[in-house]
């Protein structure tokens, strides 16, 4: 499943317990509260102030944390 889908079919309450369980950083957690309210990664990039590209890296950051977590609960 997509990251920015998963993401805003959660609650806010298991997004705020999914963001402390990922240790985001704070360009980490930016992007992650744009894909959580259906941005998508042009909106993202606009308003993160980044590059497309850099919204995509940082997606993979937060998809291998969310990986590590899924993994340890398993």
């Amino acid at each position: 499943m997509r990251l920015g889908k998963y993401l805003s079919s959660l609650t806010k309450s298991e997004l705020e317990s999914l963001k402390e369980l990922l240790n985001l950083t704070d360009d980490e957690e930016k992007v992650f509260n744009c894909l959580a309210k259906g941005k998508s990664k042009t909106q993202t990039s606009i308003k993160c102030a980044v590059s497309c590209s850099t919204v995509d890296n940082r997606i993979k950051s937060i998809n291998k944390k969310l990986e590590r977590i899924q993994k340890r609960t398993t």
